[in-house]
C-alpha cells in the first residue's frame, strides 16, 4: 500500500553520485521505497527495493527488463536501471506530478473528468495487454492524476507478468483489487484478470452508473468477463448514448418514404411478373435484388450521415434509428411474403445484405475519435456530452 505524502531527507552517510539532489523519501509500497531525486535541473523517481535481497533485486531488475522499451502517454516512463545510484540499487523512472486515483476521487470530480480518466486507464491497459503482459496489481495507488490537466500514468509493473515468468515467483496482489484466480495463485493468469480489477475500479468510480458493465468484468468465472480492456471501452461508450424519441422520429421520417416507395415498388413488380406468367425463377430474382437494392439504399443513408461525423459519440446516435428503418423494413415487406419457401429465401438474402451494410457502418463508427480521449478540455466533453445525450447533432464548441 502506498503511502503518500511522505516528504523528508532519506538520511545521512549517504554517498551522492551521478548528479543527483539530495533524495526525498516520496512514497512506500510494501516491497520497495520511492524517492523523488532532482538532476540537470528535471525531477526523477528511483525506485530502490526495501530490503537488498538477491531475490527483491532479482524482482526490481526484471520489473525494468519488461517496463523498458514501454511507450504510452499513459504509462510512467521508465529510464535506466542503475547497481549504485544515490540510495542504492534501483529503477530511474518518471516523476509525476499528480495524486493517486484515491486522492483524486475525494476531490469529487465531475462525470466528464472520471469518464477522461476511465478512458485512459483503458488505453492503458490495452497497451500493456498487448505488449504481452499481465499487470497484476491495478489498484487505485497505482495509479496517478497529474495535477496539470488530470491525465492518467499507470505505474508500478513489480507483479507483471508474462507466461515464462509466471511460475517464477509469488504473487503480491492486492486481495480488494485481484481476481479470484489471481488470490488463488492459478497457474491460469491472463489478461481477464486485470479485467476484474478494472470492474472493482469502475464501481470505485462511478458507483452505479455502470453497474452492468463492471457486473461483467468482475465475475467469477473469468470466461464470462470481457476479453481484453477495448471490448470494456466499447461497452463504455455504448453506454454513454441515450437518443432521445424527438430524434428518433426525425430520423425515421427522414427514410420512411423511400422505404415506402421500396416496398409498394417491388410489391408493384411482383404483381406484374406473377400476372405475366413469368417462370419463378425470374420472380425470385427480381425479387432478391429488390430487397438487395432497397437494404442498400437504406444503408446508405445512414452511412452518409455517420461519414459527416467527427466523434464517436454523434456517430453512435445514428445507430438506433438505423435499427428502427430496418426494423420497418422488414416488417413492412417482408412479412407481406406469403410464400414459405419464397419468405425464407428472401430472409436469408435481406440478413445477408443487412449484415454487411451494419458491418461497415459500425466500422465507420468505431474508427472515429471518442470526446474522452481527443484532448479536448474538460468544458468541451461536457458540452458535447449535453449535446448527445439530449439527441442533438454536433456543433462546433465556442466558449462565451
Amino acid at each position: 500500500m502506498i503511502q503518500s505524502g511522505i516528504f523528508g531527507p532519506a538520511g545521512n552517510g549517504i554517498e551522492y553520485d551521478s548528479g543527483y539532489s539530495m533524495p526525498e523519501k516520496l512514497a512506500e509500497t510494501s516491497s520497495a521505497v520511492l524517492y523523488r531525486v532532482r538532476k540537470a535541473g528535471k525531477y526523477f523517481i528511483i525506485k530502490t527495493p526495501k530490503e537488498e535481497s538477491g531475490q527483491s533485486i532479482a524482482l526490481l531488475q526484471r520489473e525494468y527488463e519488461l517496463s523498458i522499451g514501454k511507450s504510452h502517454p499513459n504509462i510512467v516512463s521508465v529510464f535506466t536501471y542503475e547497481h549504485s545510484t544515490i540510495v542504492g540499487p534501483g529503477i530511474v523512472m518518471e516523476y509525476v506530478d499528480g495524486r493517486t486515483l484515491a486522492e483524486f476521487l475525494a476531490e469529487k470530480p465531475s462525470f466528464a473528468q472520471l469518464r477522461r480518466v476511465l478512458e485512459q486507464l483503458l488505453q492503458a491497459v490495452s497497451y500493456i495487454h498487448r505488449c504481452g503482459l499481465v499487470h497484476n496489481d491495478i489498484k487505485p495507488d497505482n495509479i496517478m492524476v497529474t495535477r496539470a490537466d488530470n491525465s492518467v500514468r499507470l505505474l508500478d509493473f513489480g507483479l507483471s507478468d508474462n507466461d515464462a515468468f509466471y511460475l517464477a515467483r509469488t504473487l503480491g496482489c492486492t486481495p480488494q483489487y485481484a481476481s479470484p484466480e489471481l488470490q488463488a495463485r492459478s497457474q491460469e493468469i491472463d489478461t481477464r484478470s486485470d479485467i476484474y480489477s478494472l470492474g472493482v475500479i469502475m464501481k470505485e468510480m462511478f458507483g452505479s452508473r455502470y453497474s452492468r458493465i463492471s457486473a461483467r468484468c468482475t465475475q467469477h468465472d473469468k470466461g464470462k468477463r470481457y476479453a481484453n480492456a477495448d471490448e470494456v471501452a466499447k461497452a463504455v461508450r455504448r453506454s454513454d448514448i441515450r437518443p432521445k424519441a424527438l430524434f428518433l422520429l426525425f430520423a425515421v421520417t427522414a427514410v420512411l418514404l423511400p422505404i415506402l416507395y421500396g416496398v409498394y415498388s417491388v410489391n408493384a413488380e411482383q404483381a406484374r411478373i406473377t400476372a405475366a406468367g413469368n417462370a419463378e425463377a425470374e420472380y425470385e430474382e427480381k425479387l432478391l435484388s429488390g430487397i438487395e437494392n432497397s437494404v442498400d439504399s437504406i444503408s446508405m443513408v445512414h452511412y452518409a450521415l455517420v461519414e459527416k461525423e467527427k466523434y464517436y459519440e454523434f456517430a453512435y446516435n445514428h445507430l438506433a434509428p438505423y435499427y428502427t428503418a430496418m426494423g420497418e423494413y422488414q416488417t413492412g415487406y417482408l412479412s407481406s411474403i406469403k410464400d414459405s419457401r419464397i419468405y425464407s429465401v428472401a430472409s436469408a438474402r435481406y440478413s445477408q445484405t443487412y449484415s454487411r451494410c451494419l458491418k461497415r457502418i459500425v466500422e465507420q463508427i468505431e474508427s472515429l475519435p471518442s470526446i474522452y480521449s481527443s484532448g479536448l478540455s474538460e468544458e468541451e466533453v461536457e458540452f458535447y456530452r449535453t449535446l448527445i445525450f439530449d439527441g442533438k447533432p454536433f456543433v462546433p464548441y465556442s466558449p462565451e
